[in-house]
């Protein structure tokens, strides 16, 4: 268990990240801060050369353990203004992650062997992982652990469990291109808003799986102007796709185009789609879940352990399995008591929660250097 010291310094740490907060990309005080304090306990952050971000080492020789922390800030309406706001808990998994890595380069036994932490950028933008993961700073690990807050609803606090099941989560933005008509004559062209909205029925029709869950659903329209007696024969849209599998997504992804082109070649409009911010579902590594399931009831106790969480929000932390599948992950979920609720402007959490996830991850860390020799 860390000692007063450090119970302190995790806190200071968090206070300072969460009134501190930037948004996705722009996390460059955020790293020169976390990347400082690592410096001074003897360590060597590398920072990344084309966004904020940095890995850094504890230990001898090739890290085979990884630890994730995500950075970025949500832009949120407080007081009637825009401002960056720490409000799904990114400055606890720094803080935790920070003390973890602190607590390591301090022991006064040498480590058997070396674990590495990875400060990402832009979870929130859902892409900051694929952008870390693509430079290789996952690549030679066996064991990766991120760690995430918990709301009350779905993990009260003190427990927490040893996995995260994200779901996959796709956005596509759509183009109708159509020529404007006289509301007079609507036979005369295809009707933009009609068009959409059948793109928007065919997607209840898409067959998936009723054992997983998923959703398709449009999100956003706009098609005409002020003057209400033209038709519009243009238009845009947005569709919001979610899956519990990656599997799952696959045929939302393949639905979504052929609703398209089936109401492009009926219509003769012309409809383009362009798919952005993917992030696929949670592939859990069993090893690396029994190792924190194992590493909660040695350090706090088997009544303080939870079964893995099942949520349909997404988190990019799975883009560094899709980079190699070989890699043994799972994210911490932490009981925190979190309220009203993640990404609510006002979230407030009970600070214990992570004392004990530092405890939980100095553990698994030990233990995971342990079984790769």
């Amino acid at each position: 268990m860390i000692n007063e010291a450090a119970r302190r310094r995790l806190h200071d740490i968090w206070n300072h990240l969460h009134d501190h907060p930037e948004p996705s990309m722009e996390e460059f005080a955020t790293s020169a801060y976390l990347a400082g304090l690592l410096a001074e306990a003897g360590l060597e952050p590398r920072k990344f050369s084309d966004f904020p971000g940095f890995t850094v080492d504890a230990g001898e020789g090739i890290p085979r353990i990884g630890l994730r922390a995500d950075m970025d800030a949500l832009v949120q309406e407080v007081d009637g203004k825009r401002i960056a706001v720490h409000s799904c808990g990114h400055d606890a998994n720094m803080a935790i992650v920070a003390s973890v890595m602190l607590e390591l380069a301090e022991q006064p036994e040498p480590l058997n062997g070396a674990v590495r932490a990875i400060f990402q950028p832009a979870e929130e933008a859902g892409n900051g992982a694929e952008l870390v993961a693509s430079l290789g700073v996952a690549d030679g690990l066996e064991y990766l652990f991120g760690v995430h807050l918990r709301p009350q609803q779905e993990l009260p606090a003190p427990c927490l469990a040893p996995a995260i099941s994200h779901g996959a989560c796709l956005f596509a933005s759509g183009t109708i291109t159509g020529e404007d008509h006289h509301g007079a004559r609507p036979h005369l062209g295809a009707n933009a808003v009609e068009l959409a909205l059948e793109i928007s029925a065919g997607l209840q029709r898409i067959k998936v799986d009723p054992q997983i869950p998923s959703s398709a659903k449009m999100t956003m329209l706009h098609a005409g102007g002020s003057n209400l007696n033209v038709i519009p024969g243009s238009g845009c849209f947005g569709v919001d796709l979610r899956a519990q599998t990656n599997e799952a997504m696959a045929t939302l992804r393949t639905g979504l185009v052929e609703v398209c082109r089936s109401v492009a070649a009926n219509s003769g409009a012309e409809i383009r789609l362009d798919f952005r911010d993917e992030v696929p579902a949670a592939v859990i590594g069993h090893k690396a879940e029994a190792v924190l399931a194992s590493s909660v009831t040695a350090t706090l106790g088997r009544e303080y352990l939870r079964p893995r969480i099942v949520t349909s929000g997404s988190d990019d932390f799975h883009f560094y399995t899709r980079q190699n599948p070989a890699l043994q992950a799972a994210m911490l979920a932490v009981g925190a008591n979190v309220q009203p609720g993640l990404h609510h402007p006002d979230m407030t959490f009970d600070g214990g929660a992570m004392e004990r996830a530092v405890d939980v991850l100095l553990a698994s860390c030990r233990q995971s250097l342990a079984r790769s020799e």
